[in-house]
């Protein structure tokens, strides 16, 4: 055993190295969203990726769509998201398709025509259909109409004004309302309509300008009491480069003619250093009073290689001095889309991959936090991918290590050339003076591989104050027992041992930092 301790005891730390940074890939890929928060928690798949149909019963139960198989899917599932039952429908079905069950009574509409389940047309022509809680809407000709479920009979709402082109619903303690939004070149205007019985009457409007070249992309609103705030985000092409993306904020009294400007949101990334960007998907609800905002937005990751961004679900509650206090909710390496909330405590969000989306969930409630996976077989992947894809970087660190390793070399050769009989008796000064030379070649050169990138990137085992200078010296100890081990075991020369010592302390010196060199 003794005449292989020279590559053996190299070759442990360099597997501790290695395995410490697969550790610490692992550890980041699963990393929970935050504090006292679930990891995601995957409760179904769809290929249906432009929203999450779903029904929370008074029973503590949900009810989920899917598209799976070329079936639509209804499944229904508990307040731990176990399976309780599952049905199919046989009914035309795409990304367009919108699905409107209570109990067993199922209406469709394939953006043209709202069915029912035997495929017989309630209404011809509807150009838009909402499924809500309590009811169905739909427009037809430029008017709304709510349609019974019960009887499939429709009533006129309102006629909505030319240019209108959808509304966004509101279901709430107050009653059923909706928005609706024209724009005229950069010239806005919001209505808003609250749902009487078998009339719509009009409660709020208002006219606001926005910047020049943006355009809306997405609006939302809620209510407390007689208090309204409404977001919209807005897309601006630039003649280089993507397009910019922004949110706005406001928040007025239902029905007055306040004057307030509106205000531009901004959310600081709360696992980052800096603002997360991209925002869209934004949802508004009230908490304790203040506005309280879902969204998806572009922020920092360690669940990635090579790249430390992804799109993720975030929330921000609102302070009674306007402050945002931003919350991650899920960390993911996927495109994390469409999130709603469940209930006060729990998301529900869309993963896309490719053409088909994981459902998922994530929640503060301690049953899901335990109940979440804490490593999954994608983890597991992505921690070795992104493993190997660092320890290739220590290829690079050892070609720019050659700043140290050319001085022995040059050492060696010229004890070689000079063809003194002293180096034939193998005396200790050739080995102490060949090792000395590279350990100072170390030292003067040694910011040539600890950049500031480096501890920029290593976990704190690695990055405290003087951890190159111990590394290297710790190193050098096991290399010189290593290099010596073969002076009597194998009868190595000096030049041989010098060798050993250096190949054996670059290696186990980089297999710890060197992924890191990015």
């Amino acid at each position: 055993m003794r005449k292989h301790l020279f590559w053996v005891i190299p070759s442990i730390i360099i597997a501790i190295g290695t395995l410490s940074v697969f550790y610490q890939n692992i550890t980041n890929a699963s990393e929970p969203p935050d504090e006292n928060w679930s990891r995601a928690l995957q409760i179904g798949t769809t290929t249906v990726t432009n929203g999450i149909p779903f029904q929370k019963t008074n029973e503590e139960k949900l009810t989920i769509q899917t598209y799976e198989e070329g079936q639509l899917l209804t499944k229904t599932l508990d307040s731990n998201f176990e399976l309780i039952n599952k049905n199919s429908y046989d009914i035309p079905f795409d990304k367009w398709t919108q699905v409107s069950f209570k109990g067993n009574n199922l209406i469709y509409h394939d953006y043209k025509h709202i069915y029912d389940q035997e495929g017989n047309i309630i209404v011809s022509d509807a150009r838009r259909f909402y499924p809500l809680k309590e009811t169905i809407l739909y427009i037809k000709n430029n008017s709304l109409y709510q349609l019974s479920q019960a009887d499939k009979t429709s009533n006129k709402l309102v006629d909505l004004k030319d240019g209108t082109d959808e509304i966004i619903p509101y279901e709430g303690k107050q009653g059923l309302y909706f928005m609706t939004e024209t724009s005229l070149n950069n010239d806005v205007e919001i209505n808003i309509y609250k749902v009487n019985a078998n009339r719509a009457e009009q409660v709020h409007q208002e006219k606001f300008t926005i910047t020049f070249g943006q355009t809306i992309s997405n609006i939302d609103f809620a209510l407390n009491g007689q208090e309204l705030t409404y977001t919209f985000e807005t897309r601006q092409k630039q003649s280089n480069g993507p397009p910019q993306f922004y949110t706005y904020f406001k928040q007025v009294t239902l029905g007055s003619n306040e004057k307030k400007p509106l205000e531009q949101l901004v959310f600081r990334d709360p696992a980052g250093s800096g603002y997360l960007s991209e925002v869209s998907n934004i949802n508004v609800s009230y908490r304790d009073g203040n506005p309280h905002f879902l969204f998806s937005g572009n922020g920092y990751t360690q669940t990635k290689y090579n790249d430390n961004t992804a799109f993720n679900i975030y929330s921000a509650s609102m302070s009674d001095n306007g402050h945002l206090e931003v919350s991650r909710k899920s960390n993911t390496p996927d495109v994390s889309t469409n999130p709603r909330w469940l209930d006060e405590s729990t998301v529900i969000w869309l993963d896309l991959e490719g053409e088909s989306a994981k459902i998922n969930v994530s929640s503060s409630k301690p049953a899901i936090i335990d109940k979440a996976p804490m490593l999954t077989i994608d983890d597991w992947i992505r921690g070795l991918g992104k493993t190997l894809g660092m320890m290739s970087m220590t290829l690079i660190t050892i070609s720019i290590s050659s700043i140290w390793f050319i001085w022995p070399v040059v050492f060696i050769v010229i004890m070689q050339m000079s063809k003194s009989k002293k180096l034939d008796e193998d005396p200790p000064w050739v080995f102490y003076t060949g090792i000395g030379i590279y350990m100072l070649a170390v030292f003067i050169f040694k910011d040539y591989i600890f950049v500031q990138s480096i501890f920029a990137n290593t976990p704190d085992y690695l990055s405290f104050n003087g951890s190159s200078y111990v590394f290297i010296l710790l190193s050098a100890v096991i290399a010189y027992v290593a290099a010596q081990s073969t002076k009597k075991t194998r009868d190595w020369k000096a030049s041989a041992r010098i060798s050993c010592f250096v190949g054996a302390h670059i290696l186990m010196l980089l297999s710890f930092f060197g992924p890191y060199f990015i």
